[in-house]
């Protein structure tokens, strides 16, 4: 707030292997949508039964705070169809979480695009697959490009936003298109990230980017970078350094277990969601977060270098399903020949130096 860092400093020693408590976590609000995009990454919906409650939300959100996470990315499904979801956000920030909601923007309206604006620590992003009509309207259905700009029209009235763009081999031509669409229509920030080979998408492996046609787009942002008034930040991308890369654990791995965490609208904790239901560690109905999160089967194996494990970087959930395993090599990361691993790829452009907020 006000350039400075609105925290608290919590006085407890860490685990010798890992961080206290995620950085961020992504939790599942709903199990519905309103659209049925082509390579969502939730999978199949609705699968809404038991949804957790604001009070357990309230109850996960203040363990998250005693272990030192901040950045929680609440995700569906579509968060907004969830009726208490404001109820949701003030309990997050309630205990100084810092709620990112990602969303198709199709249900904001003006009292929507009010309510959000009033709170400060939440942020929004607006998701789209393309600078056009016809590329966007491939993945998400008819009509719903021009119906996001009605929308974004409002919300920037009353709140700030970001354009999250999932690269594909159909729109990597359209970056720097995107970046005057995020700059059109008033987004703070915008950001870019490849489409990963989970949920629906493992149906459609030929919308799936190509090594280098990722690379060259990101060459192509920089560039755009260079020649206007918006920054780029690309911390985990191939084309990073590895100096620059923070070390948080031992072994190689990618943020699944060591800076990231996943509960799914049931409870259920995950390293990472991109990685399924086999690698689920407890549920927070029965089982404190924190226990799951030093001790759960999955983070440990995840975590430990052991043998047999051929990962050496990258993204867990690509080496999977190209190479069968999570434990496998992950063939973006042989591409990459020894650049700097590139788990959760977020290059990030902003309309505003130091207007940094994108989540996953």
């Amino acid at each position: 707030m006000d350039g400075r860092l609105a925290a608290a400093r919590i006085d407890r020693a860490p685990p010798p292997d890992h961080l206290l408590g995620p950085l961020a976590v992504h939790l599942e609000v709903i199990g519905a949508c309103n659209l049925t995009c082509t390579h969502c990454f939730a999978g199949e919906l609705p699968r809404n039964q038991s949804p957790l409650s604001v009070k357990e939300m309230d109850a996960l959100f203040a363990q998250l705070a005693g272990l030192g996470s901040f950045r929680l990315g609440l995700t569906g499904g579509e968060p907004l169809m969830r009726k208490d979801l404001l109820d949701i956000l003030d309990a997050a920030t309630g205990h100084g979480l810092h709620p990112c909601i990602t969303t198709n923007a199709l249900l904001i309206d003006e009292r929507w695009a009010r309510e959000l604006g009033k709170r400060e620590l939440v942020w929004l992003n607006v998701s789209l697959e393309g600078a056009q009509a016809g590329t966007n309207d491939a993945v998400r259905g008819a009509g719903v490009f021009d119906r996001v700009m009605e929308k974004l029209a409002l919300l920037g009235q009353h709140a700030r936003f970001t354009l999250a763009f999932t690269l594909t081999r159909d729109n990597v031509a359209e970056v720097e298109a995107c970046v005057e669409l995020a700059r059109r229509v008033g987004a703070h920030t915008a950001v870019f990230r490849p489409l990963y080979p989970v949920g629906t998408a493992t149906r459609h492996p030929e919308l799936m980017p190509t090594f280098d046609g990722y690379v060259d787009a990101l060459a192509r942002l920089e560039r755009v970078e260079a020649d206007s008034d918006l920054f780029a930040l690309d911390p985990f991308s191939p084309s990073a350094r590895e100096e620059l890369r923070g070390v948080v654990t031992e072994g190689p791995g990618c943020g699944a277990a060591n800076t990231v965490a996943s509960v799914s609208v049931q409870g259920n904790v995950n390293p990472c969601s991109f990685l399924g239901r086999a690698f689920e560690s407890g549920n927070i109905r029965t089982r404190p977060f924190e226990d799951i999160w030093r001790d759960g089967q999955s983070f440990q194996r995840l975590r430990a270098k052991q043998t047999g494990d051929r990962f050496t970087g990258g993204c867990r959930a690509r080496a999977q399903f190209y190479n069968g395993s999570a434990f496998a090599e992950d063939p973006w990361q042989a591409q990459s020949l020894g650049a700097a691993t590139e788990s959760h790829p977020l290059p990030v452009l902003g309309a505003e130096r130091g207007q940094g907020g994108a989540c996953r």
